[in-house]
């Protein structure tokens, strides 16, 4: 497997490559052009040599050596392909675009000619490569699992609830069935719910309305939807009472699932960050100034100019103020966690990415890529390879090239504003909700269980694996032993709620 691959062959060389310049530690290697050295590697060769072009690629476009990150891409591009039969040598391929992509950014005007329109064609495979992701890999099936176990338990006793899903991309309709049956399970019976879904789509949102009525009706539960036509990042936080139309009276319930992250991207958004050297000179006009004498060689200077001076929202640390000084705007993830704060909820459950994707070293966050991504290949190669239909390959595809491919660009590719995907670990997410006046709430031992349980009814047992903190805070879905998502629960520091189902002993 690749992570087994990563870890024997390369793990020291990567280590040297992430502290050292790339001038320094290669030379480019003189392989022939015609690529006729390809076919004289055993498999073995082939995948170690791809893992060290990786690195050393990654390494040339840190250093801002154009021409021999150049010659590490077209090596890779000789080994790799999105439609090879291995697993490494596609995420190879998925990754060299990302690393291109990152070298072509440095022209604005190039990049968004040759990049838009293959963007704007693969807008349409979305949906479809999510619901692939969903019905193959278990771990969003968990997270809504755990998300309805917790707002379960925290909703004991109440007749009136309000759940507000934030989830955007990764909501689903199935989430909100599956809590009808667990509501109906209830020795005082039913609530009256309603639920509040927040999606950039309206087609989305009509569906999932027409869907989750149909489902209430049959289960004779009191129920009302609310659809709210947005994306998170771009909603008013200061009207966010308003605009979720959050009544009193109502035991309130937020879900947020793979999006929070993404509101650190929105802080570096709006300019105010904007780096200026010497005399007010943004870091182009220096290198205008500098009078380059060749187009490589202006490339190399405006990498450089970029990495070393352009500043990066993820310096954030999770000690990090929520707030900026007066006359400062206020970062737009303090901003949120403040409006739900003042909301009240009995309950937030936060589902995201167990990976510090969000590092201001760049090394650091493609070295944490290149493994985390490779896992994600592993899980869906042997989901795949499990499936027994003929379909199961394509749907594979569909989401390494579309869901993780466009997650692995972002990661890799962009900086500032438009590097959304900006994920970190637990840790990190507990300091920033501590620090916005936010506590935890137990995840009881019954939730994992139940975890646990569906794992083995879908199949899913062995290589996949649900885990806990030591205090029952949070949970961790893993594969290999390798934490790759992780859910927790919040709600306002001492606000005296009673949660029947705390953390217990174990």
């Amino acid at each position: 497997m690749f992570q087994q691959q990563l870890q024997e062959d390369v793990l020291s060389s990567a280590t040297s490559a992430t502290s050292s310049p790339a001038s320094t530690l290669y030379s480019p290697t003189p392989y022939p052009a015609t690529g006729t050295w390809v076919q004289e590697l055993s498999s073995d060769q082939c995948s170690v040599r791809l893992i060290s072009l990786l690195y050393q690629c990654a390494s040339e476009v840190a250093a801002g050596a154009f021409d021999r990150a150049n010659l590490c891409l077209e090596h890779i591009m000789q080994l790799a392909s999105l439609d090879a039969p291995h697993t490494l040598q596609r995420l190879a391929a998925v990754f060299a675009d990302a690393l291109a992509r990152k070298l072509l950014n440095l022209v604005p005007g190039l990049s968004r000619a040759l990049l838009s329109a293959s963007a704007s064609a693969d807008t349409h495979l979305v949906p479809a490569a999510r619901r692939s992701m969903f019905d193959m890999l278990p771990f969003l099936k968990l997270a809504y699992l755990t998300t309805n176990h917790a707002i379960l338990e925290a909703m004991e006793g109440e007749r009136f609830v309000h759940i507000v899903d934030l989830s955007g991309p990764a909501a689903n309709a199935a989430q909100w069935i599956a809590l009808f049956h667990a509501f109906r399970g209830r020795s005082e019976g039913t609530p009256h719910l309603r639920i509040t879904a927040v999606h950039e789509s309206k087609e989305f949102l009509a569906g999932m309305s027409a869907v989750l009525a149909r489902e209430a009706e049959a289960f004779d539960i009191p129920f009302q939807f609310d659809a709210v036509e947005a994306k998170l990042e771009n909603m008013d936080f200061d009207a966010l009472r308003h605009n979720l139309r959050v009544r009193s009276g109502e035991a309130l319930a937020v879900s947020v699932a793979l999006q929070l992250h993404r509101l650190l991207a929105a802080d570096d958004a709006g300019g105010g960050r904007r780096y200026c050297g010497a005399g007010g000179l943004t870091p182009l006009e220096i290198i205008a100034r500098s009078s380059p004498s060749s187009f490589g060689e202006l490339l190399e200077r405006d990498l450089n100019t970029r990495l070393q001076l352009s500043p990066d929202a993820s310096g954030l640390s999770p000690q990090s103020p929520m707030f900026s000084p007066a006359g400062q705007a206020r970062p737009k993830l303090g901003s949120f966690l403040s409006a739900v704060k003042a909301l009240c909820p009995k309950i937030m459950v936060v589902t995201e990415q167990e990976a510090n994707h969000n590092g201001a070293l760049f090394h650091e966050r493609f070295d944490e890529a290149l493994n985390y991504y490779g896992s994600l290949f592993d899980c869906l190669e042997c989901a795949a390879a499990a499936a027994h239909r003929g379909s199961a390959a394509e749907e594979r595809a569909r989401v390494e090239r579309t869901v993780l491919g466009e997650e692995i660009r972002s990661i890799v590719a962009y900086e500032g504003g438009e590097r959304k995907e900006r994920h970190e670990r637990a840790r990190q997410w507990a300091g920033r909700m501590e620090a916005a006046g936010m506590e935890r709430v137990g995840l009881s031992y019954s939730g994992i269980m139940e975890a646990r349980k569906l794992l083995q009814s879908c199949g899913r047992g062995g290589s996949y694996e649900v885990r806990h903190d030591a205090e029952g805070h949070c949970f961790f879905f893993c594969w290999h032993k390798k934490p790759l998502y992780a859910v927790s629960a919040w709600r306002p520091a001492g606000a005296g709620y009673h949660h029947a189902g705390g953390a217990r002993s174990r």
